[in-house]
């Protein structure tokens, strides 16, 4: 089914090679060791950014190393964090991720709310003095693994104009969620507030594609379609995306460490420095059953997919699932990436001093 579906493309296009799975995390696991990241660290973080590319979000996935074990390297991220808790209660904790990835410490917090959950019914966990945390599906799918809804927030620097203004102010914060279901796959939502994540605008500058004028502004606050002028980015469904712009604020920038993202300017705050992540459990089994709540999602699924579609659809997704099919489709046949992202890859593994290259396959 998945390599028959439209949304999923097997044979790689116009400069894009496949790439096996296995080998890419490999490669980035050991790109990783070689910046002094202990091996549970690095094992974790290859394990998050291969996910993330087998589910077609390069912009958060194994792109993003080569700029993480550089910022390692000039002293803006940690690569060795003493990660601490610094507060907890029956139904929450706080986790200082030391100026580590907030991969770290986000999948630590999120373990914690998990755990809590159980005997709660809900849980938070948050995380402060931290860096990019790549995508958040990661996490919210951490509880939906274990049949909880998982919610997940991060904290992001000022790039964001509100609705209506014309200058960085807001934060894009991506949010996530995650639900399990029976039979089907889970359901799972990853977006930010803005019309696109800065990666992807990264993404269309890298395959030399054009933007259309509802995305970004330049920096004089004038509308581009140009990703290499792009300076502002404007809020998806114009006042909605403002208003949950902010409100994402509130949970992952003032709640853990009290600064809202327009206050995050200057030095101690360039490059991510000291962001911010919410995390948030919801332990289904403490509200109703377990096999009922799957049941109707599963039901769920059946009824969306099946709504009558408008002229030039063929069908109707629900949240997650191209993502789903492309994983499916993509372990057997390789990630389609594009090759400057694995020039990029092996760029940085011989500034490393690591001999082996990360090769498409044959």
């Amino acid at each position: 089914m998945a390599e028959m579906d439209p949304a999923v493309w097997i044979e790689p296009k116009d400069q894009e090679v496949l790439i096996d799975h296995e080998a890419l995390h490999a490669h980035v696991k050991a790109v990783y060791r070689s910046a002094r990241v202990s091996e549970k660290h690095a094992q974790l973080m290859a394990d998050l950014q291969v996910e993330t590319d087998i589910r077609g979000v390069h912009s958060h996935g194994t792109r993003a190393a080569p700029g993480y074990v550089r910022r390692m390297r000039d002293g803006h991220t940690n690569p060795v964090p003493e990660i601490t808790v610094t507060r907890e209660g029956p139904a929450f904790a706080i986790v200082d991720n030391d100026r580590g990835m907030g991969h770290l410490g986000g999948t630590l917090a999120m373990e914690m709310a998990i755990e809590k959950a159980k005997t709660t019914g809900v849980a938070i966990g948050t995380v402060v003095e931290s860096r990019h945390f790549g995508a958040a599906f990661n996490y919210a799918m951490q509880a939906a693994k274990e049949d909880m809804i998982g919610i997940a927030i991060s904290s992001s620097s000022p790039g964001l104009a509100p609705w209506g203004g014309a200058e960085r102010m807001l934060g894009n914060n991506p949010v996530a969620y995650a639900v399990p279901a029976g039979k089907e796959r889970p359901l799972v939502l990853d977006m930010a507030s803005g019309v696109s994540a800065w990666g992807r605008i990264g993404t269309m500058r890298l395959y030399g594609k054009k933007l259309t004028n509802d995305w970004v502004l330049d920096k004089e606050g004038r509308p581009t379609d140009d990703p290499n002028e792009a300076e502002i980015l404007l809020p998806f469904g114009s006042v909605k995306g403002s208003g949950l712009a902010i409100m994402n604020d509130v949970l992952a920038s003032v709640l853990p460490c009290g600064i809202a993202t327009p206050h995050r300017w200057g030095d101690d705050f360039t490059g991510q420095q000291q962001g911010s992540h919410f995390f948030q459990a919801i332990d289904i089994k403490q509200f109703q059953g377990l096999d009922r709540f799957k049941d109707e999602i599963d039901r769920l699924w059946k009824t969306v997919q099946g709504a009558r579609t408008r002229e030039g659809y063929d069908r109707v997704y629900l949240p997650g699932e191209i993502e789903w099919l492309k994983k499916e489709a993509w372990i057997k046949s390789g990630i389609p990436m594009h090759e400057g992202h694995v020039k990029n890859l092996n760029d940085i593994a011989e500034e490393l001093g690591i001999s082996d290259r990360l090769k498409p396959r044959g």
